[in-house]
């Protein structure tokens, strides 16, 4: 520690008594609820400002020191041979969590472009990629920002339904930010933690399973779509003459959401001695569950006592979960598939529809009689029901109505799930769907880049579930997991589930 730094610190804190002191009478002069809020606004500003002060003493105390730098440099060196070589001290500007802009000289590795027969053209990197502070990296310290502003700048737009109102809550703390930087800083950090994310989950699926928190335990997962509109720039067409950019398209596309879970043995509720896992992907059908064999070996799934799989009557989800046991070990006697009960009483509401003549009575006292057989597992009896009503020119269209209860029969057993206290619902993955992808996604007029989307996805999920700064904080010791103290406070390989507790009450 230098020596003068506890000297600036009381300094600092000198400073702020006497601002303090200075405004304790206009302060105690208030008299109604507006001047007071306006107290309490300016006292927390004031704290903010004392707060960016000993946070800046502190960063420069860090960056200053030889020894730090010199480690730090010699780290990356060695987890990058022959990439970086020295480029001398540069001028830095780096933003703290109130907001405050702290400028100082720091050592930079730049890239080794020497034997490159390639000449660097102008506004590009090359293939040697950009430079590196590794005292600033080795503090989690990217895009300018300190790692708590990016944390912070992260989670306030993740949880808005927009940007503009993502920066008007960072705007109360004092965190002015433009419109580009602070979607800069969003989508640079939720892209680098997709792809560690995805390269964490790929080492998981092709090593070894190990025990985890969910070994013994009743594991339930589920899967479902949801849908956001994708923006496709143009390739071909007229410029427009204002923005000098061409159209765009805006396709559907459906986002695969994923949900594990534990619930109870006894009662069937949600276990909440674990943090929920959610986590969504823009990729197809046999990358979602790539995803959820990684997640559950990584947590031990494998030993679980038993595997619930939940969802709808979405074959995509049906043809591949017998392979999902199977990479992780699991046998039949231990697996258990069950459709949700909604989905399956929606299905005889359409076939109800079908008789055009039908009274409304008619139609509930049809439905009525076939969830009673429904309920007990019989679609054996269900089946015959639908084939009554199978006639005339709408015979085609009922014909599928009745091979969706037959292929279905042993994930209808629902008197058995209630008895065993299994869960009849897909609604944890529903309100998943609904909370990550709907509230933030697919608002009217939003269109996505695909990255962005996979970024947004990954920490909307993460922020859901209540693992948001586990990602966060795994992400920022990944991206220097060559710095010793990062590797060593940290265990990389777990991922971004560092933790398996619950929400905090």
């Amino acid at each position: 520690m230098p020596s003068n730094l506890p000297k600036q610190i009381k300094e600092s804190l000198a400073k702020f008594v006497d601002e303090v002191e200075g405004s304790l009478d206009q302060w105690t002069s208030a008299r109604d609820p507006a001047m007071f809020r306006a107290v309490e606004q300016e006292i927390g500003a004031l704290a903010r400002t004392v707060a960016d002060a000993l946070t800046a003493y502190v960063l420069l105390a860090i960056v200053r020191d030889p020894t730090t730098q010199a480690e730090a440099s010699s780290a990356a060196r060695r987890a990058f041979p022959g990439q970086y070589r020295h480029g001398g001290r540069r001028s830095v500007t780096v933003t703290l969590l109130g907001g405050k802009k702290v400028q100082f000289e720091t050592e930079y590795l730049k890239p080794n472009r020497r034997g490159s027969p390639q000449k660097r053209r102008n506004g590009n990197r090359g293939k040697g990629g950009a430079g590196l502070y590794p005292t600033l990296a080795a503090l989690g310290i990217w895009f300018g920002v300190t790692p708590a502003l990016a944390g912070e700048v992260c989670r306030q737009v993740t949880d808005s339904d927009s940007v503009r109102t993502g920066r008007a809550a960072l705007a109360r703390r004092g965190i002015m930010l433009g419109h580009q930087r602070t979607l800069r800083i969003v989508n640079l950090t939720s892209q680098r933690a997709t792809e560690q994310r995805q390269r964490w989950l790929d080492s998981a699926k092709s090593g070894e399973a190990r025990s985890g928190p969910l070994a013994g335990k009743r594991v339930v997962v589920a899967v479902d779509g949801g849908r956001l509109r994708q923006r496709q720039p143009a390739l071909r067409g007229r410029r427009r003459a204002k923005t000098g950019h061409r159209g765009y398209e805006t396709p559907w596309r459906e986002p695969k959401q994923l949900v594990i879970y534990v619930i109870n043995r006894r009662t069937g509720a949600v276990e909440q001695s674990f943090c929920p896992v959610y986590d969504a992907t823009l990729g197809d059908c046999d990358t979602v569950f790539d995803m959820l064999v990684g997640y559950l070996k990584a947590l031990g799934a494998h030993e679980a006592s038993r595997l619930i799989v939940v969802g709808d009557g979405a074959k995509w989800i049906w043809e591949r979960t017998a392979t999902l046991a199977d990479e992780l070990g699991i046998p039949q006697r231990k697996r258990t598939e069950v459709i949700d009960w909604y989905h399956a009483v929606e299905v005889l509401y359409s076939v109800a529809e079908v008789p055009a003549r039908w009274s409304k009575a008619q139609r509930e006292r049809w439905v009525k009689r076939a969830k009673t057989w429904l309920h007990k597992g019989r679609t054996d009896r269900i089946a015959p029901m639908i084939d009554d009503l199978a006639r005339g020119r709408r015979a085609n269209d009922i014909a599928k109505h009745r091979d969706y209860f037959v292929r279905n029969h042993d994930r209808m057993q629902y008197a058995a799930f209630k008895k065993q206290h299994l869960p009849l619902g897909s609604g944890a993955v529903e309100s998943a769907v609904r909370r990550v992808v709907n509230m933030r996604l697919k608002a009217c007029g939003t269109f996505w880049l695909e990255e962005n989307a996979e970024g947004m996805l990954l920490l909307r999920s993460y922020l859901m579930c209540g693992r948001f700064d586990d990602l966060i904080d795994w992400s920022l010791a990944s991206s220097a997991a060559w710095w010793p103290p990062a590797s060593a406070s940290r265990e990389l390989d777990r991922g971004p589930l560092l933790h398996a507790e619950p929400l905090a009450a």
